[in-house]
Formats: C-alpha cells, structure tokens, sequence
C-alpha cells in the first residue's frame, strides 16, 4: 500500500508517492514547466509541412506544437495519401497533448483523442478493443465480450486492470460517462475560436493519481480543502481516502526541499558501499556503477556479479523517481559469465515493471553496455530544477522562488522580512501566482533588494510589532510588501 501526498496550497503543485516511508515518484506541475500531457485542445494549423509529412499548430503556447500524418485518424485507413489530403493551413482542430514540449521542441500532438479514467481509455476514433497485458487471458476474454458491444461507429476503448473489479453495468455506465464528456468537447469546439484548451487534465490531481491501482492506495492526503473536494468529485471510489492536513508540510514524511535536492544529487549510495554516478545529457542519459566502496563478502569470480545485483534494484527506483527517460545506457561492472548478465538482464526487467510508464529493455551490448528506453512523456526532473547554466548541480533560481513561497505559507510567524536580489524579486513577480499565495499565506511579508545575498535570505522574522520596529528604524531602505 502506498500514501499519495498531494500539495496545491503553493504556486508549484507537487505530487508524491510515498511507500514504507520511501519517496517513489514525483510529479511537478509549475507555470514556468506547465505539463500538458492528456490535455485537448482547439488549435488552428499554421504550416503543412509536406516534406515532413506534418503540420505545426499553434494550441496557445509559446512554441508551435507538432503533428505528424500517423497522428491523423483518417491516416490509419489509407497511409498512402499525403497529409494535405486531410489537413491545410488556417484549419482548426481538436488535438491532444502525447509530449510536453522539451527544450526548443515544441509539444507532440495527436488527433487520436484519449479521455481516461482509472478503468477505461475511451477512443472516439480508435475503431479497436484493447486491453491490460496485466489482465488474465479468461480476464481478457471475458471484460472484451461484454464491452464489445458498447462501442458505437468508430468509437474503441482500453480496458485497464482494475476494470476486473467492477460490474458489467457500471462499466457500461463509465462508457457512456466519457462518451459524454467528449460530445461536450466537441460543442465547446463549435462555440470557440482556436487557440483555446478544451479539457485540462491536471499533473498532480488528474493523471498523477491515476497511475495507480485504487486498490494499492492507503490514503490521499491534500493541503487544501478545495483540492479534497475536487478529487473526491471526479473519482467518487476514492472518497474515504481522501483526507486533508492543515500541516501537511510539516507533518510530511521527508521534506519537500530535502527530496527534490536528492533528485539533483548525480551520485546515489547504495548498500554495501556500492554507489552509482547518474550523468544527464541532451542526447541521453548514463548510469554508471561503481565498487570502489564495497563492503561484502564474495569470491572473485561473483564479484562483479554481486554488485551489480545491489545496484540493479537502485538503478530502476532511481529511473521513476527522477523521471529519467529517452534512451538509458548502464554501464555495470564487466561480467564474463552469461548466466549473470542474464539474471541481470532478468532482474532489472522485473524491477521495472513496477514503473507505470513504459520501459524497454535491450540488454548489454557487445561492448558489455546495457541499453534501456523509458518512454518520454514530461520534462526530466533534473531539467525542471536545475540551473542549467551553472557549472555545479544546483537549484535554479525560480526552483528558489517556488521553495521560499513554501517555506513562507508553513511559516508560524506574524511578519517576515526576506533580502532579495533584483533578479529573485523579478522571478516571483512574474512566476508566483499572486492571488493564490494571498489566499493561503498568514504571515506579512515584505521583500527589500540588495546585491548582499545569493538569490534570498530571511532576514528577521517574528511578531508585527518586532517587524514594524525594524522596518521604523530602517526607513531608507526600499522595501516592498508582498501582501
């Protein structure tokens, strides 16, 4: 069983799955970063590129986001055509997010539609039955026949696991539900002008809580009541998990600002002394095992076997956790029998199919390198928090932002006075949503510039009376109040 914490009081929203005490997963939604994947929108084509065979549509972002021919519907039925035949500039479409944009790429889209929920992915255009590999085969079989025959004209769906679970009719029920959600979208899209979001599908609160099985959750916990409400709403099986924590930052298992610089470490500990060194590129990331501090007992000839087995387990916790994804290359400690590159091979596949999201699995290479994919579906953790300027690993300084605004909502104090650099006080006013942090903040805050601090530091903090008392005495300093 595991505990989702979720946190909302804050301009970042953070997501956290929590097992025996033990971060496992994260999930960030911030408006520097917004995460769109599973959203639909109503966009409007800019360019049919027929080189490409694609067409760049503008959905309201910064970036044109991109759609290639095998995203069409039509497509499927006859490849042959080119994508003019179904597309051209000025157009306007319903498309649906499938990539976050990432760097100077732009978002991938598809006119596929999926609108999910924990037991079904229903298709307006998938035109197929298709169903959880982790379902029986009588399983299989038998939700296959009885939904079959729900499906109208074009229409498919994708039974997930925990369908087994639920009855014939309520199944029939959540069809219909979907279906009418998509009709809706679609008068929405008539009464719109392009670019506009039709259906947002929420990081933390929507498609975070949906990676797990209902049945593995212990308890939901929220720090806003509004949040409770909003997941009790959309998924009505999980109203008696769901609860709310005033003091939720403070009550947390690992703190927040502690996890996520964790995230940032490249170098992991192991047991034994093993370690592992993560090395993050554009192109791909390395994993790289070391044993220069192990500290157990074994031969020579399972030696490297040995700590390769106590870096495997780490390895796939800290894939998922950091949210690693692209191409994975592992570089374990040579092995020269085949039987352990196998069980490792084996090992490592077993391990991740714990992951939600797609693993690959290719094996070692015959330079003795272990190759891995993990599909790619939002910004790697790394790239959300770092400073990808600076020469050493360290937090950005609009992850500073975001972490002040946290320590300042769980802050006991009447009044805070917080130095900021020019730079700082720029990014919260452009980033921090203001209205939100007056809503839930309850200490008075008032920032004053200087170039005598590195992005932030609090400088007093107490009662309204010590803080007005500092603020008298120290009148020829600019200083701004918050709220």
């Amino acid at each position: 069983m595991l505990d989702l914490i979720i946190s909302t009081k804050a301009t970042e929203k953070l997501g956290m799955a929590v097992k025996d005490n033990q971060l496992i997963e994260l999930a960030v939604d911030r408006p520097d970063a917004p995460q769109l994947v599973g959203s639909i929108f109503l966009g409007k084509i800019i360019n049919v590129d027929q080189g490409l065979q694609a067409a760049f549509v503008d959905i309201g972002l910064s970036q044109l986001a991109y759609l290639e021919k095998g995203q069409i519907p039509d497509s499927r039925k006859d490849g042959k055509k080119s994508i003019e035949s179904w597309l051209y500039e000025g157009q306007t479409v319903i498309v649906q997010v499938i990539k976050d944009a990432y760097q100077d790429k732009g978002a991938r889209l598809t006119m596929n539609i999926a609108i999910a929920n924990q037991v079904l992915v229903y298709l307006p255009f998938g035109n197929y039955l298709a169903a959880s590999k982790k379902l029986t085969h009588e399983e299989e079989k038998t939700l296959k026949s009885e939904l079959g025959h729900v499906c109208q004209g074009e229409e498919g769906l994708i039974i997930r696991t925990q369908a087994k679970q639920f009855s014939v009719d309520a199944l029939i029920h959540q069809v219909e539900q979907l279906r009418a959600i998509w009709r809706e979208l679609l008068l929405d899209g008539k009464k719109m002008q392009p670019p506009k979001i039709l259906r947002l599908d929420h990081t933390v609160t929507d498609r975070f809580i949906r990676r797990f099985p209902f049945c593995d959750i212990n308890h939901i916990v929220c720090d806003q009541v509004s949040t409770v409400k909003q997941i009790k709403k959309r998924y009505p099986e999980l109203e008696t998990k769901v609860k709310w924590n005033q003091q939720l930052a403070k009550d947390m298992p690992i703190p927040i600002e502690e996890s996520i610089q964790q995230l940032l470490n490249p170098v992991v500990h192991c047991e034994h002394g093993v370690t592992i060194v993560i090395d993050q590129t554009e192109a791909l990331t390395v994993i790289d095992v070391n044993s220069s501090g192990f500290t157990g007992k074994t031969n020579q000839q399972n030696f490297a076997y040995k700590v390769n087995c106590i870096a495997v387990d780490e390895i796939a916790k800290q894939i998922r956790l950091r949210n690693l994804s692209g191409m994975i290359v592992i570089d374990f400690i040579r092995m020269k029998n085949k039987n352990h590159k196998a069980k490792i091979n084996e090992r490592l596949s077993r391990a991740c199919q714990m992951d939600p999201t797609r693993v690959e699995i290719y094996g070692f290479t015959r330079l003795g390198l272990f190759e891995i994919t993990r599909k790619r579906e939002t910004p790697i953790h790394h790239m959300v928090f770092a400073n990808p300027r600076a020469k050493e690993i360290t937090f950005s300084q609009v992850s500073k932002v975001y972490a002040l605004e946290r320590e300042l909502l769980a802050s006991q104090d009447q009044a805070v006075i917080v130095e900021v650099t020019r730079g700082f006080h720029q990014e919260w006013d452009q980033w921090i949503d203001r209205e939100c942090f007056l809503n839930n903040s309850r200490v008075e805050v008032y920032f004053i510039e200087t170039k005598g601090v590195r992005d932030y530091q609090i400088r007093r903090s107490g009662t309204e009376q010590l803080i007005a008392e500092y603020l008298e005495e120290n009148k020829q300093l600019s200083i701004d109040k918050i709220n």
